[in-house]
């Protein structure tokens, strides 16, 4: 297993176990990290691989727990590591997969994410769009509207104007009718009149008596007749 071995400076392993300089130690720390593991690590799995690797130095040398980063970094200039177990490893691979399946599906709901808030903007413009001609249309159909109700007013009124034009020629011919009417009635009357009075005045100046058929030819009564 002395292949298996790798040499690190003690300043990136004090980096790693207690915080010292991180960041400038960070490409080695994540270097060293790969060896422990045996697997590549990435910038998203880094923070649950520092956390793996963590727990397994201070399993393997609980003393480093209650030591601090001076202290460390007292112990030596170098540090060797050796991979983890096969069963370290294997707990580690597992967490991993499920580490790495949450990211891919994390990733594939980003993707749908990024996809629905184009169509949202796709439909976003098509409704702003759609508002513009919807207000446009409705300006034209109040104006359209505005424009019905005038008209229909003017025919209306026209129809009113002629309604009455014929009532007014309907109520002449009826007063027209009723003159003929009276008219007629009086011209009737003033004939019947005009009948009657030469009776009367034949009756008047010579009458014939009930009891005779034919009047008599004299004035005093006395003429020859039938």
């Amino acid at each position: 297993m002395a292949d298996a071995r790798k040499i690190f400076s003690m300043s990136t392993f004090a980096a790693y176990i207690k915080g010292v300089n991180k960041e400038a130690q960070i490409t080695n720390i994540k270097e060293m990290l790969e060896h422990l593991t045996g697997r590549e690590i990435s910038e998203d799995t880094l923070p649950f691989a520092e956390a793996l690797g963590k727990a397994y130095v201070y399993e393997q040398h609980p003393e480093l727990c209650k030591m601090k980063g001076k202290e460390v970094l007292n112990l030596g200039d170098n540090v060797s590591v050796t991979p983890m177990s096969a069963e370290a490893k294997a707990e580690a691979d597992a967490v991993f997969a499920r580490i790495e399946g949450y990211q891919k599906t994390l990733e594939e709901q980003s993707a749908r994410i990024k996809e629905l808030e184009a169509a949202k903007t796709e439909f976003e413009t098509k409704a702003a769009a759609l508002e513009k001609d919807l207000a446009e249309y409705k300006g034209k159909v109040e104006a359209f509207e505005a424009s019905a109700k005038g008209e229909g007013d003017k025919v209306i009124v026209t129809s009113q104007q002629t309604v009455e034009e014929y009532i007014g020629k309907v109520n002449e011919l009826l007063e027209q009718i009723e003159n003929v009417k009276k008219h007629g009635v009086v011209t009737v009357a003033a004939g019947e009149g005009a009948a009657a009075a030469p009776a009367g005045g034949a009756e008047e100046s010579g009458g014939v008596p009930d009891d005779f058929g034919f009047g008599a030819s004299g004035s005093d009564g006395d003429g020859f007749g039938f």
